[in-house]
């Protein structure tokens, strides 16, 4: 005869009777965590006890002379209640703080709200009766934050969960990475608690309860006189497999107990994924008798290499500290909590002092001279026949094409100054041609048969550009100007011509870039011939010594590439800190004008056979590879990316608006849906939902 109270020893042999709230419970019970003692009420007895076919007095009854507490939680734990593909949190009534005289009469009132939320289907419904702990503190916890982000998320109160779940209070609120090993909680932890064996032990339980389950977990749990106790655990339904693994992967490449900060920069943006060949060349770009070294040594400013450049999975970061501490030895990003470069070092402020007071003399009034300079270089034609002398053009030539990035930062910056009060905005004046100056001044005859649009070596996507010199006004900048009053004017026209040219200057350095990348990469296709791989794409991931000394190796190149491929179809996060920073990033536009489309990611319009609709672009970086979505979107959204960034300034060639600062995961937006952005007000909105 099937019993009608299953108690937790018999819980095996009723599997198929009880939902995953009680079989959840019974996991953590047996992995050793303190789960208050409960029965289960199996789904075939739940039909009974509502029409009281089965007594529910003498269940109550016998359910507490079983139990023998002093007061109950009831706690539903239907069969379509907490799966790994929905929870359905709060769809089922929960009552708590029952005496053992009014339980009979609360199994009838949480039974009579599953019969009708399941409309009369109670054999899909069990239910638990669990001891009631009086808690001292009670909270919520997301192994994982929902969005698919690493943090783990902890809400808490003084109070019962349930207060926390349903609402009816605001819980105080803990962010934190997995590797952080100090938390702050508040003192009313410590009148009652042992503070710090609360904050270490509270943690570890939550990483054992994910680790038992292999999957991000919403957890609920109380705290009563030390004791920590687990009331119900989930997996976290809105995180997929695929983000879980990320997750995971992203830990085990970062470094323990150490502080860091590494981001996506407008050096991410050049080679985004860099090969390991393409690595080499970076590390040749900012060696400390390399281009970016020279250029500083030219203004007098001394760059020291700091090996500043990181690879996370197949992604290119810069490592905050020791890029600033590259030039201003004196700054750490990593002595503050926020990670906000601050001063830190006595010992170095004299060449720290130096290198501000130079950096601050650096003036951007040589364009002309700039201009010449890349227009020769643009235009003669190539003529290097190995590749010794192809590498050795390409870090000569990257003086230049870094002293006009260097240059048209400070000059874009000082603009931006001064626009800071003005109703138009950057994006929307780079836009300008032929108004501001005359760019028909500073044309350049495109070489033949480039490839790529970037520093990577592997990028063979269509070259495309078109730096267009017509007149383009919109009627904001026309009436801003017909408004601004001469001595205005004066001030800003210098540094709007500068802006502009500059602007342009900086695509003109990317075309020099993809010549001098194309002419390596013709050097290099003889080396696979030579060396007879089976496939020539290998020798990308070689690297320049082993060119330079013929010692190349294809079976060396295809573990590298397997290694380097692996990661392809991981994003990992544009900032990645230490400790939890909860930054709230401002939408910003980069390339001015509005569009509409559907959003989709380049994975959606790589492998979809497109009809005449128009797409927004959703990207994690501004890459410049990325042209060759162009023809199929009407406008961009990024997480990375800035006005400077090379795609930037093509799309603003091609009249696309580009909006930076907008993450996916931290929106209410899904690709699918039908959007509209404004490059000149900072706007996303949705227009249509995806069904």
């Amino acid at each position: 005869m099937k019993s009608n109270i299953i108690q937790s020893q018999e819980i095996e042999q009723n599997v198929k009777f009880l939902g995953n709230k009680t079989l959840n419970l019974k996991k953590g019970m047996a992995w050793g965590f303190n789960v208050p003692k409960f029965i289960a009420i199996p789904t075939y007895a739940c039909t009974d006890l509502y029409t009281n076919k089965i007594s529910r007095e003498e269940t109550a009854q016998k359910i507490a002379k079983i139990l023998q507490c002093k007061k109950y939680a009831i706690r539903s734990s239907a069969l379509i209640e907490d799966t790994a593909q929905s929870s359905l949190a709060g769809q089922f009534l929960t009552k708590l703080n029952i005496s053992d005289k009014k339980l009979a009469k609360n199994i009838y009132t949480v039974l009579k709200q599953a019969n009708n939320f399941l409309q009369g289907n109670l054999e899909k419904f069990s239910m638990i009766i669990q001891e009631y702990i009086d808690a001292d503190v009670s909270g919520v916890t997301f192994t994982r934050n929902p969005a698919g982000k690493r943090e783990m998320i902890i809400e808490y109160g003084f109070c019962d969960g349930e207060k926390i779940v349903s609402g009816k209070i605001s819980p105080q609120k803990i962010s934190l990475y997995w590797n952080e090993e100090k938390i702050v909680l508040p003192k009313q932890f410590s009148v009652a608690h042992n503070k710090s064996s609360l904050k270490s032990n509270l943690i570890k339980n939550f990483k054992n309860i994910e680790h038992k389950n292999k999957f991000p977990q919403d957890i609920e749990w109380c705290i009563k006189k030390n004791k920590f106790y687990l009331l119900q655990t989930r997996p976290i339904t809105t995180i997929s497999n695929k983000q879980y693994t990320q997750i995971v992967t992203l830990e085990k490449q970062l470094p323990k107990n150490e502080k860091y900060i590494y981001e996506k920069t407008e050096i991410s943006e050049i080679a985004p994924r860099p090969t390991q060949f393409t690595l080499d060349l970076l590390g040749h770009i900012y060696s400390q008798d390399g281009p970016v070294k020279n250029v500083y040594q030219k203004h007098k400013v001394n760059f020291i290499n700091t090996h500043f450049l990181k690879i996370i999975g197949n992604e290119l970061y810069v490592d905050k500290e020791r890029e600033i501490q590259s030039l201003l030895s004196a700054y750490s990003y990593l002595k503050n909590k926020k990670f906000i470069p601050r001063f830190n070092n006595y010992f170095k402020i004299i060449p720290t002092i130096k290198n501000l007071f130079f950096l601050n003399q650096i003036k951007t009034e040589n364009y002309k001279q700039l201009f010449q300079a890349l227009k020769t270089k643009i235009e003669t034609a190539p003529h290097e026949k190995d590749f010794k002398t192809a590498l050795k053009k390409f870090i000569t030539d990257y003086e230049l094409i870094f002293e006009i990035n260097l240059l048209s930062g400070l000059a874009i910056k000082k603009l931006n100054f001064l626009l800071k009060n003005e109703v138009v905005k950057l994006p929307a004046i780079l836009n300008t041609n032929n108004f501001f100056v005359n760019l028909n001044k500073y044309k350049v005859t495109l070489p033949k048969n480039l490839v790529g649009n970037s520093l990577d070596i592997s990028d063979k996507s269509n070259f495309l550009t078109n730096t267009k010199t017509e007149t383009q006004l919109n009627n904001n900048i026309s009436l801003w100007w017909e408004n601004t009053s001469d001595i205005q004017k004066k001030l800003f026209k210098k540094k709007i011509k500068e802006a502009i040219i500059y602007n342009h200057l900086r695509e003109l350095g990317r075309w020099l870039t993809v010549k001098n990348i194309t002419a390596i990469r013709n050097t290099l296709i003889t080396h696979p011939k030579a060396n007879e791989f089976n496939d020539p794409d290998n020798i990308y991931f070689s690297n320049i010594d082993e060119i330079i000394n013929k010692q190349i190796n294809e079976d060396i190149c295809r573990k590298r590439k397997n290694i380097y491929n692996q990661y392809d179809n991981y994003n990992f996060p544009d900032s990645i800190t230490s400790t939890f920073i909860d930054k709230k990033t401002k939408l910003l536009g980069v390339s001015a004008g509005s569009a509409q489309g559907i959003l989709q990611d380049h994975n959606y319009l790589e492998s979809k056979k497109l009809g005449t609709e128009k797409y927004i672009l959703y990207t994690e970086t501004l890459s410049p590879d990325l042209t060759k979505y162009f023809n199929k979107i009407s406008g961009i959204v990024s997480r990375n990316g800035g006005v400077l960034s090379h795609l930037a300034i093509i799309a603003r060639e091609k009249n696309i608006p580009v909006i930076v600062g907008f993450s996916l995961s931290s929106s209410n937006f899904k690709l699918g849906d039908l959007v509209e952005i404004n490059g000149d007000n900072n706007e996303v909105k949705v227009i249509q939902k995806i069904i």
